[in-house]
């Protein structure tokens, strides 16, 4: 499992949690700020996927 962040069209951010064979198992809301959804990210990867990375499509 790993995770994918993206900004959206009018500048907000989500991310994707993906399977290990790429397919998407869920969507995140969107956030203001990148953090957010960081943070957020880093609070599933504590409580279940502590091996997990994360992918930055925002760059």
């Amino acid at each position: 499992m790993y995770f994918v962040i993206y900004k959206s069209s009018d500048s907000k951010y989500y991310f994707a949690i993906k399977s290990d064979n790429h397919e998407i198992v869920a969507t995140s809301e969107t956030y203001l700020t990148k953090w957010s959804a960081e943070k957020t990210i880093g609070s599933i990867k504590s409580g279940i996927a502590s091996d997990s990375f994360v992918v930055d499509m925002t760059e």
